[in-house]
């Protein structure tokens, strides 16, 4: 049973290609007709739940979006038992000529079988029938291109959930090295106009597309975490939903936990006997005759090896597990009490595993071993024609053979964006290594989706989700988006990736993963004990929430996350003649973003650093004491309290802090030379000093993972050491007694080696705790990274804790992910960009309701509307840490920005003559954003002449930053002016200047309609008369705002008007403004009109001919002016606009927007263990 589907011509302007190569589509681009489907069901039919036109190609969204996602809705719901037709519902129009003359169309229905028995559908199980053609536009007739390209309107805001599945504005689509909404647009040469055509890029090389055209595109996406240490990739693929009792991995793990305990002889102490009897009762009733046990044989043992070679279909193992409960349920007391809580310990270490299968997420296998982890160490293979590489472990020696051979490197993330060229392998930088190592991963997932064609859809990755350090600047983000995407026309060094998001980063990344662990792939038991970790918020029963803090110590970096998760119940009141006994529960989850903060160079490479150093010591110590006429030369140049009368002084260089002042650390070299890079003097081959420094460095990595396991002490093999001494010249040299010398480092001295490096993170961790609500604790604390596994790192976190009265927190509530430490960035990623692509509305979960299933919709959106951290600017150079925060965390975001890009906006202030914006980091602040007038003149208005001294003494500044934290400066000279446009809706009498002023209130009533009137809300309250300032006290509002008509000159006459505070939401045909008399209480309310809710270009005062959805989180506000006219606006109301800096200086009152410049991310070369000077 299932359904075949195919495309067919759906009239003239319509028609089937010969040999079924798609359809030649006729007439007009403004009504393209699609294909119908003719849908044929095998067996007893289906019903379709769902018709969906998939987007496969960058150029099939250019259709018209709305009309393309119902074009075959009309199907959904339908019983399909014969042969059906499905045509398409109305003419799609094309936006704009396409750059491409052939569209793929991929349609895809999810259908139910029906059981030819009862004739009802089977709800369980559900299938997918997919299609594909190509509609071929070449004859189709385009629309005149307009002489002047059109003013571009922003595209409709996204509704949270609202089932659009990306951010327009997170899609890496424009030439690398510029950022959207960045720099002068330049509109691409029209018809008239004579461009050499660009040169083809080199198949496969920078700048080409990843996916040729043509070419199969995956259907799903993956998310990349490219670690500074190792890297991992998560496919999320919907090929196959399998509908099952239980995970394959939980079910796998169920087996083993079985498996273990019916083996055991011992199990259930005194009531063995019995136990043993109620497994052999149920061995002969789920065994087969041959694998049944034998009279007086152990039905236990019979079971195990049945678990244990794989006995059973899909489910055997969940029917066992319940006929053990319910045959122990029936024995005695004693047996019950004996035997319950082993088979509750099986099934709870079951549900432990993440159910990925279910959830369709796939950690992918990197190499041919299966690994799902692969080292970043990135190993080049080729430089011509084109630069490749591979990456994973040793193959080859680290930096390279000597004659120009290959060459490898470790750590190159902390280079990302600084142009930072690559010693010997000029004139590639860092930036192409990671490039490569990114191409490298994306190839390997392609080869794993390629390797299970059963499993996954084919065809190569064309949409990434990439993940980034928590605190890395914007152009670091900016900067990954261009080596991965895609410029315009193939420009740019990428990739070639079509969609790229970055709207995670590790921290909120590696806290997504969490929050699906909490649910398990269960929404019902899941909801049930997420809320029962939750508190119940103050004057509710419906609504619960948790602070959650998440850390993420990697190799590279240290992240953190501070989330409030807030679960209320939203189930709607069930419509008329709808049992609620009946009816599923729907429950919103919102996380909120508290704080976040972190370090570039702070993880478990630092401290392996740490541990190097002092092998490095240990090393030199004992060759200066055990040959010290060796190393005349050393000891002679050592100071004290290192050497005295002319005697090395032993253990004086493991005793000190290899970075406190006055260490010999040139000296240790000349002993013990691991320096290569060609900024030091080293004293033997650089070939020769890069070996010993990577064995070195492979002893502290393997120090570390023992010690940190909890191991009491750690002593290298004794081929390690031979090996060691015996390049440094000292091969037999005895020890101290005599005997073979052995460096022992014990527990005690590894936690004082480390010790600096957990309190700088602890610090972190206390400082980002300070944003959690007065009143509320730290209920849950998530560690999660390959750092963080180590005992130590607990053991730091809970001291630190409890030393800071300040914070409430629970014990109980720390938890180490021991499986998924490196795993869980990509995976929390690719699950919630999942999420927001699939998530339900409030609005549509109805009819799921009603079939009676529990929804949860994440508002992972969420999570980006407020803002993280502080911003403040710097106004002394002697100043460390700014004055104030011009911007603190926890403000809300709104889509003020460009094009509808959620920002927030501080208030104006003076300006300097330089400004300088810090982040705030919680232990110190870091250097975000600068503009320096002088330069931008200079650079960008050389024709401009600036008065500094007018400037420092006129000018005022207001920052803008937006969700990727890019920073923004709004400059006027004086009081900022609006721009008011289009005709007013509301029209108000203020009367004459010179008559009696009445007192009069506008009101807004914005009920729902056939309900009562109430007091509504007061947008302008007018006690005085607002247009003679002169007269009005302190207290009465007035026109204190000046409004300008957008494409008046300077010379314009302005309006003075006045601005209202926030309207609250209005009904879908808008508000309703009447005029109130408060000194004549009985006086009927005058009805002055009804205003529509702006568009979304309404910042502007447009208004839509019809009723428009306000947009969820969008604020509007109302303006009046002095001539009486009311108008609403998305706010904030625009600033009259000055396209240049010289215009707003010439013009009082307007506004120039500009980009601050960037910082590079900071960079400590004393941190970074493989720049050849350690």
């Amino acid at each position: 049973m299932g359904l075949h589907a195919r495309f067919v011509a759906s009239g003239p302007s319509c028609v089937a290609d010969a040999h079924g190569g798609g359809f030649t589509l006729l007439g007009p681009l403004s009504a393209v007709q699609l294909p119908d489907v003719e849908l044929r069901p095998t067996g007893g039919g289906v019903v379709v739940s769902k018709a969906e036109v998939l987007r496969t190609d960058p150029g099939l969204p250019a259709l018209d979006a709305a009309a393309l996602d119902g074009a075959f809705r009309s199907v959904e719901g339908q019983v399909v038992q014969a042969p059906t037709t499905v045509r398409a519902h109305g003419p799609v129009a094309l936006a704009g000529p396409p750059g491409v003359t052939a569209l793929p169309l991929v349609v895809r229905f999810t259908h139910h079988e029906i059981n030819p028995v009862t004739g009802r559908p089977v709800g369980t199980i559900h299938a997918t029938t997919e299609l594909a053609t190509t509609l071929r536009l070449d004859m189709a007739v385009s629309p005149p291109v307009p002489s002047a390209p059109p003013v571009s309107q922003a595209a409709p805001a996204q509704e949270s959930g609202s089932g659009q599945w990306y951010d327009a504005t997170l899609w890496s689509r424009t030439p690398a090295g510029a950022a959207p909404g960045r720099g002068p647009a330049h509109a691409a040469p029209g018809p008239s106009q004579s461009a050499p055509p660009a040169p083809a890029p080199a198949p496969g090389g920078p700048g080409a597309r990843r996916v040729p055209e043509g070419a199969v595109r995956h259907f799903g996406f993956a998310a990349v975490d490219f670690g500074t240490t190792n890297s991992t990739v998560t496919v999320h693929d919907m090929r196959q939903l399998d509908v099952r009792a239980m995970s394959r991995h939980q079910e796998a793990r169920l087996r083993e936990e079985l498996r273990e305990l019916l083996a055991d002889a011992d199990a259930c102490g005194g009531e063995r006997a019995q136990w043993r009897e109620l497994l052999t009762d149920v061995a002969r009733q789920y065994l087969t005759d041959g694998d049944a046990p034998r009279p007086g044989a152990d039905g236990g043992q019979a079971l195990a090896d049945a678990l244990e070679s794989g006995h059973g279909g899909d489910g055997w193992v969940h029917a066992l597990y319940t006929a053990l409960e319910l045959r122990v349920a029936s024995r005695d007391e004693r047996l019950r009490r004996a035997a319950t809580p082993l088979l509750h310990q099986c099934y709870h270490r079951a549900f432990d595993v993440l159910p990925l299968d279910v959830l369709r997420l796939f950690p992918v296998d990197l190499d041919q071993s299966g690994t799902t982890e692969l080292a970043s160490r990135i190993e080049v293979v080729a430089t011509d024609p084109e630069l490749r590489v591979r990456m994973g472990p040793e193959r080859i020696p680290v930096g390279g053979l000597p004659m120009g051979g290959a060459q490898s490197h470790r750590g190159v993330k902390q280079y990302l964006g600084r142009d930072h060229v690559m010693p010997g392998l000029e004139p590639f930088t860092a930036d192409d290594l990671i490039r490569e190592g990114l191409r490298y991963l994306l190839d390997q997932a392609d080869e794993y989706l390629a390797a299970n064609p059963k499993e996954f859809h084919q065809g190569r990755l064309d949409h990434v989700v990439m993940t980034y350090p928590t605190v890395a600047p914007p152009a670091v983000r900016r900067r990954l988006r261009e080596l991965v995407g895609a410029g315009a026309g193939g420009a740019g060094d990428g990739l070639g990736v079509t969609l790229v998001d970055t709207q995670f980063d590790e921290a909120v990344a590696a806290a997504l993963f969490f929050i699906m662990r909490d649910f398990g792939g269960d929404f019902v038991a899941g909801v049930e004990a997420f809320r029962a970790r939750c508190r119940p918020l103050p004057g509710t029963d419906r609504a619960w929430q948790q602070n959650v803090l998440v850390i993420d110590i990697g190799g590279g970096t240290t992240d953190l996350a501070l989330i409030n998760l807030r679960l209320k119940d939203a189930t709607p009141d069930p419509v008329p003649g709808q049992d609620p006994r009946f009816t599923g529960r729907l429950y919103v989850l919102t996380p909120t973003l508290l704080g976040s903060t972190g370090h570039l160079q702070l993880g478990g490479d630092l401290m392996t650093l740490r541990l190097f150093r002092w092998y490095k010591a240990a090393f030199a110590d004992h060759l200066l004491t055990s040959q010290p006429e060796r190393f005349e030369h050393v000891v002679g140049s050592l100071k004290g309290p290192y050497a005295v009368d002319g005697r090395y002084v032993p253990r004086t260089l493991l005793d000190r802090d290899p970075e406190m002042e006055g260490y010999p650390a040139d000296l240790v070299d000349r002993v013990v030379p691991t320096r290569w890079s060609a900024e030091t003097v080293v004293t033997v081959s650089r070939e020769d000093a890069e070996q010993t420094f990577w064995l070195l460095w492979e002893l502290a990595e393997d120090a570390k993972f023992r010690l940190g396991a909890g191991e009491a002490a750690y002593q290298p093999l004794p081929e390690t050491l031979e090996v060691l001494l015996g390049r440094l010249g000292a091969a037999g040299a005895p020890g101290e007694a005599g005997g073979a010398w052995v460096p022992v480092l014990d527990a005690a001295t590894f936690a004082g080696l480390l010790a600096p490096d957990l309190k700088e993170i602890m610090d972190l961790v206390v400082a980002l705790t300070k944003n959690i609500v007065t009143g509320t604790e730290l209920d849950r604390i998530f560690l999660t990274g390959k750092s963080s596994r180590m005992p130590l790192v607990r053991h730091a976190l809970e001291r630190r804790l409890r030393q800071e009265r300040e914070v409430r927190w629970n014990p109980a509530g720390i938890a180490v992910e021991e499986e998924y430490g490196k795993k869980a960035t990509s995976i929390g990623a690719c699950w919630g960009h999942h999420v927001r692509r699939f998530a339900h509305t409030v609005r549509n979960a109805r009819g799921v309701l009603g079939r009676g299933r529990y929804v949860l919709r994440i508002e992972v959106d969420n999570l980006s509307y407020y803002l993280p951290c502080d911003f403040g600017p710097t106004y002394q150079l002697a100043a460390n840490d700014p004055t104030h925060a011009l911007l603190q965390v926890g403000a809300r975001l709104s889509p003020i920005g460009p094009g509808g890009t959620w920002a927030v906006r501080s208030k104006w202030q003076s300006l300097p003559a330089s400004l300088r914006i810090h982040r705030n980091i919680g232990t110190g602040w870091k250097e975000w954003g600068a503009f320096d007038p002088d330069a931008w003149v200079r650079l960008e208005e050389p024709g401009f002449r600036l008065n500094m001294a007018e400037w420092t003494r006129e000018a005022r500044f207001q920052v803008e930053v937006n969700a990727d934290l890019d920073l923004a400066v709004h400059l006027a000279r004086g009081a900022p002016q609006y721009e008011v446009d289009g005709p007013a809706p509301v029209q108000i009498d203020l009367g004459g200047a010179g008559g009696e002023w009445v007192p009069v209130e506008v009101v807004a009533d914005n009920r729902v309609a056939g309900d009562r009137p109430d007091k509504g809300v007061v947008v302008f309250s007018l006690p005085r008369d607002p247009r003679r300032p002169g007269a009005a006290g302190a207290e009465a509002p007035r026109f204190d705002q000046v409004f300008r008509v957008p494409g008046a000159g300077p010379g314009a006459r302005a309006t003075r008007g006045m601005t209202s505070g926030p309207l609250g939401p209005p009904p879908y045909d808008g508000w309703s403004f009447y005029l109130r008399y408060p000194g004549e209480p009985d006086r009927k309310w005058d009805l002055l009109g009804v205003v529509p809710v702006p568009e979304r270009s309404g910042t502007e005062g447009a208004y839509g001919t019809e009723g428009v959805e306000a947009e969820e989180g969008v604020p509007y506000v109302a303006t009046l002016d002095e001539q009486g006219r009311l108008r609403v606006h998305r706010a904030p109301v625009p600033y009259w606009r000055a396209d240049s800096l010289a215009r707003m200086w010439g013009a009082p009152g307007s506004v120039f927007r500009v980009d601050m410049s960037d910082t590079k991310a900071s960079y400590i070369a004393e941190r970074d263990p493989f720049n050849g000077g350690h």
